[in-house]
């Protein structure tokens, strides 16, 4: 297979690139929030640039799929990294290893970027709109999110759902305790698909999902790898990224508390 990451022109052999690739993947599955949420598509590969979209129309009292595919271009997300020629040799002369701690925040970039693309195209293309309620009042939250989905319901989107809020509003949520009964979880219990946490979300909006596959899903062109740019100076550069668009083919299964 042709090294078109350019990883073997990297000064040093499969066992750093072992550690490497570990790293991205522990540090990747830890930040993103997206790929929790939304089916996967793919990995379809590199050279893959569009992917179609097909939306749903009315034939007679029939649900059909259209005829004509809207193309979406896969986007490139990711972040670089340095390597310096004398952390590699004290790995190799000290029993401390290879910090890899530039590794990790390169990585923790991309999910933030990865992140803020999937979230922010939900919020965009979002059709449903509903009130956020008050989130300081104990049973303010568990009604906004409850009439949330009932208003879904109505309109003909099924469950189960998913909760995406920022961390601040996560952390209002979570404060409201009354009885020993926590609101949390009793939000919790109506979002059977996750409640879950991303810097991506304003502090004053809450996003509410039907993510089954028919609604929405995510198509991964590249999945994350890391590449080798080459040498500057001592120095090494390394690029971590990956390819993805986000398909949303039911616009009303997204709806937008605020």
């Amino acid at each position: 297979m042709s090294d078109y990451f350019m990883r073997e022109a990297a000064p040093f052999g499969d066992g750093v690139w072992a550690q490497i690739d570990e790293m991205v993947v522990s540090v990747a599955k830890k930040n993103l929030v997206g790929r929790r949420i939304l089916s996967l598509v793919g990995p379809l590969g590199w050279g893959v640039e569009q992917a179609p979209m097909f939306g749903f129309t009315d034939e007679g009292g029939a649900d059909v799929v259209t005829g004509e595919a809207k193309y979406l271009r896969l986007a490139e997300v990711g972040a670089e990294f340095i390597i310096t020629a004398k952390q590699l040799l004290m790995a190799e002369q000290t029993p401390f290893g290879l910090d890899l701690g530039a590794v990790a925040t390169a990585v923790s970039r991309l999910a933030r970027e990865e992140d803020g693309l999937l979230v922010g195209g939900l919020l965009d293309k979002a059709e449903t709109k509903a009130a956020l309620g008050d989130w300081d009042a104990l049973g303010g939250p568990f009604e906004a999110v409850a009439t949330a989905i009932a208003q879904m319901r109505q309109a003909g989107v099924d469950g189960p759902f998913a909760l995406v809020l920022s961390p601040a509003m996560f952390a209002r949520l979570a404060s409201l305790m009354s009885h020993g009964r926590r609101e949390l979880d009793m939000v919790s219990k109506l979002v059977e698909a996750g409640l879950f946490q991303s810097r991506s979300m304003p502090d004053d909006q809450v996003l509410l999902l039907s993510p089954q596959p028919w609604n929405m899903d995510l198509v991964v062109g590249q999945d994350i790898v890391t590449s080798y740019l080459g040498n500057e100076g001592l120095d090494h550069r390394f690029r971590v990224f990956e390819t993805l668009v986000l398909r949303v083919k039911r616009p009303e299964a997204a709806c937008v508390l605020k």
